[in-house]
């Protein structure tokens, strides 16, 4: 799948099915979130933003230069947020190891 379809996906579930659960089975609730990321095969910057249910990404005319780390940043205001479970949720969605990312997605428990 596509680095920026997985990334929307992730986001949707924080932003608009609210099925990522925390260490202590208590909805994530993502309030506001930016940042930037990079995409696998993608030589451009990516801008992240959301507020509530709405959400953005953005290629930047920004490329990433060869030489240098591509770094990825983001930050979430919220309730309930885990640092460790959205770390390895955003780090399993950019680097496509499909067994992690779903792991904390509970669809047939969305929080209320």
């Amino acid at each position: 799948i596509d680095g920026l379809i997985k990334i929307c996906h992730l986001i949707q579930n924080l932003l608009w099915e609210k099925n990522v659960r925390n260490k202590d089975n208590h909805c994530m609730e993502v309030i506001r979130l930016k940042g930037l990321v990079s995409i696998k095969d993608k030589s451009q910057q990516v801008i992240v933003q959301g507020v509530h249910e709405l959400y953005d990404l953005e290629e930047t005319p920004v490329s990433w230069k060869d030489d240098t780390e591509r770094t990825n940043r983001l930050v979430l205001i919220g309730r309930n947020l885990d640092k460790d479970i959205l770390k390895q949720l955003f780090i399993a969605t950019v680097t496509e190891t499909e067994k992690q990312w779903t792991t904390h997605f509970k669809e047939d428990q969305v929080c209320t």
